[in-house]
């Protein structure tokens, strides 16, 4: 028997981006402290923190596409073949989290840990976070329906940030209080990772019914239309001009962008006054969770690229603004903050909503589905960018003239400015570099994917009136 697919609602419509807004918790967490806590708190030496977490990150890095792959190439799972993986992975992501937040015997075993479960934690990771990515495009029925999921997803990724600002970050200090310091961390990994557990499972339980599962999956995954090889997965890519135009924009991007939120942990730390740095995090948090809201809006009333132009712009001004007063003033880099998370949340729904034409010119190309592989490639700059991250943060602190045992008060004006460039100027420079090819690359109309999707449509429903003949 044929699966035939609900229209959006109930559920699904309501829960999806649950598991958003836990995975941004546990991304904070990583973000914001593990080069802290590997430099500040477990005392480990740069370039093993470098050489631990840059290898981490570039096998994790190369992992990516076949991530993805796997997850388009291989047959469903008793429970479908996206969200089997958010039923199964997210306990290994638990445990190889908190490991990764681990201080362990000598300094070499220590890093030998670490960098071994940050590969494993974000390998594991990144199976459910693009299988609930894809989920987008499997719930969705039509353009419109998969710019509310990804303002929803969006939205709830914006609103962790007000929830971690005052849950996490002083508590930290509180904790500090009543175990080791290198505990508290580890205990920190191990809440913000079983929650996201909790809400991978709340949203496999919602979207029930939207894909196939059983003997109607066997059955999909069978069939010769949905057999999809290596060929397939390539073609997807490399006859894709609109997508490859996104990833490299993305990936300069991220390259550039790579030390940010670990250099704003280090800019309370030696510049700003650290009492604010809840209160950055929960106004940009609140403000991204406004802009993510109306994303959907926005787009569908100017268009999504003209959206992710107008975002990705205004993130740089706002950053390049921003490191203009960070040495003046804390409250007027809060401001610039603050402008940026509207520009960012803005941005975020609407460059999905683009990842999903994407998938629709890929599969109008090539006649296969592998959207899974679309969607997830944009996790592929954002890896890239964490390699770089493993190896940008040690050498900037290192040439700045970075020392864990310094007073903060006695923190020179070099390490200061490195500081600066990683958290503003580096981004700025990138946005406006991704700016660029976004909007001289991207010819993608909204019409021409409505005509794609009904030509989809037309021969799908060709090929099973033949099949049924």
């Amino acid at each position: 028997m044929e699966f035939e697919k609900p229209p959006l609602r109930g559920k699904a419509k309501n829960l999806y981006g649950l598991s958003d807004f836990a995975f941004s918790l546990m991304a904070s967490v990583e973000n914001y402290y593990l080069m802290f806590f590997l430099t500040n708190v477990a005392k480990l030496p740069l370039a093993g923190i470098a050489t631990a977490t840059s290898l981490a990150y570039t096998a994790d890095s190369v992992g990516q596409g076949i991530y993805a792959g796997i997850i388009s190439a291989v047959k469903p799972m008793r429970w479908g073949k996206n969200r089997s993986y958010m039923l199964l992975f997210p306990p290994l992501v638990v445990l190889t989290f908190v490991l990764t937040f681990s201080r362990i015997g000598p300094d070499s075993f220590a890093l030998f840990v670490c960098g071994t479960m940050l590969f494993l934690t974000n390998m594991t990771r990144t199976f459910t976070w693009t299988s609930n990515l894809n989920l987008v495009n499997v719930l969705a029925s039509s353009a419109d329906d998969r710019s509310l999921l990804a303002s929803r997803r969006a939205t709830w990724t914006a609103a962790a940030g007000m929830v971690y600002s005052y849950a996490v970050i002083p508590n930290i200090a509180r904790l500090q209080q009543v175990m080791p310091e290198q505990m508290v961390y580890t205990f920190i990994a191990m809440i913000t990772s079983a929650f996201y557990m909790l809400m991978c499972w709340v949203v496999f339980w919602g979207t029930s019914g939207y894909e196939a599962t059983g003997e109607a999956a066997k059955a999909q995954g069978a069939s010769a239309s949905q057999q999809i090889g290596l060929i397939d997965i390539l073609k997807s890519a490399i006859q894709n001009p609109y997508l490859l135009v996104i990833l490299v924009g993305a990936l300069i991007s991220s390259c550039f962008s790579a030390g940010m939120t670990s250099a704003n942990t280090y800019y309370y730390t030696y510049i700003g006054k650290p009492n604010l740095f809840p209160l950055q995090l929960f106004c940009q948090a609140a403000m991204g969770t406004f802009s993510s809201f109306i994303a959907a809006s926005v787009g569908k009333r100017i268009g999504y690229k003209t959206s992710v132009l107008i975002g990705t712009f205004g993130m740089a001004a706002c950053n390049l603004t921003g490191s203009l007063v960070a040495m003046r003033s804390n409250e007027l880099l809060i401001a610039c903050i603050i402008c940026r998370s509207f520009f960012q949340g803005i941005n975020g729904p609407n460059l999905i909503a683009l990842y999903g034409d994407c998938a629709i010119y890929a599969r109008w190309k090539t006649g296969k589905e592998t959207s899974a592989f679309v969607m997830g490639s944009q996790t592929i700059p954002l890896k890239i960018g964490l390699m770089l991250r493993g190896i940008l943060v040690p050498l900037i602190l290192a040439i700045s003239g970075f020392d864990p045992n310094i007073a903060p008060a006695d923190a020179g004006v070099d390490i200061k400015n490195g500081i600066i460039t990683m958290f503003l100027r580096l981004p700025a420079i990138g946005g406006a570099i991704y700016g660029a090819i976004l909007l001289f690359g991207f010819r993608l109309t909204r019409e021409r994917v409505n005509e794609m999707q009904n030509e989809i449509n037309e021969r799908e429903a060709a090929q099973m009136l033949e099949a049924s003949a």
